[in-house]
């Protein structure tokens, strides 16, 4: 199975849309820590992962940051919403007009439940000529990205969201929530036998004991030969007395 590719675009770039109920949040800087952290969760499943912007500082035209997306399986921008009342407290999941809305719903689902928001909504927009009205999910069709995303973290325009957003923790957080999302979607399950044979620690097979050093380096030479790697340790017999 050839390996999944995901490109993630940080939405804006630095202190871009400073939040007008909780000042220190700033949507952009909030996107740079969610790419940041989801990039890390899809790589932890194999999953090969692509940014749209790799300076904080730099802005990149919207058609163009979708259009990168090139050969990849799937386009998500992270963002944050804002709008008059302050109450809004929902997640926002625009996606393609051709995208996976079950897809889609899940994502809806698991930022909610994650942010304790109290709904999510799945949106759509057309221009007049009836294409993408967002110039990242335009540039992305126009490559050939079907499952093209954009995650509106809630609305910054509340207080409470704001500040939770704010947290990095909590970044990580439902970053880490969307990329098992993502995985499992994408038909990928994490391998953490390798973890879980660390925490649980090991066992070691002692294959003999020698009296002299000569006869013990003998038989790690004949286990090495058949592609063990074996090792010699010294022990006093007075210890077992």
């Amino acid at each position: 199975m050839s390996k999944k590719r995901v490109m993630l675009d940080a939405g804006h770039y630095k202190d871009y849309n400073r939040s007008n109920v909780f000042k220190a949040y700033c949507e952009g800087n909030m996107t740079w820590l969610w790419q940041k952290h989801l990039k890390q969760a899809l790589e932890s499943y194999g999953i090969e992962v692509g940014v749209t912007r790799t300076l904080i500082t730099k802005d990149v035209e919207l058609y163009k940051r979708g259009a990168m997306s090139k050969g990849y399986d799937m386009f998500i921008s992270g963002h944050s919403n804002w709008c008059e009342d302050e109450k809004v407290d929902r997640t926002v999941i625009i996606h393609g007009l051709n995208s996976d809305k079950t897809l889609a719903k899940q994502l809806g689902l698991c930022v909610m439940k994650t942010m304790d928001l109290s709904s999510y909504q799945l949106y759509t927009r057309k221009k007049n000529n009836g294409d993408e009205y967002y110039g990242v999910l335009r540039g992305a069709k126009a490559v050939g990205i079907k499952n093209r995303f954009i995650i509106e973290h809630g609305f910054h325009s509340n207080t409470r969201t704001a500040r939770w957003l704010y947290q990095e923790e909590n970044v990580k957080k439902v970053a880490y929530a969307e990329a098992e999302v993502i995985a499992k979607y994408l038909g990928i399950e994490k391998n953490t036998s390798k973890d879980e044979d660390k925490e649980k620690g090991f066992y070691r097979v002692i294959t003999g004991s020698y009296e002299t050093k000569e006869l013990a380096e003998q038989e790690v030479k004949e286990l090495t030969a058949k592609g063990y790697k074996p090792f010699i340790a010294y022990v006093d017999v007075k210890d077992y007395k």
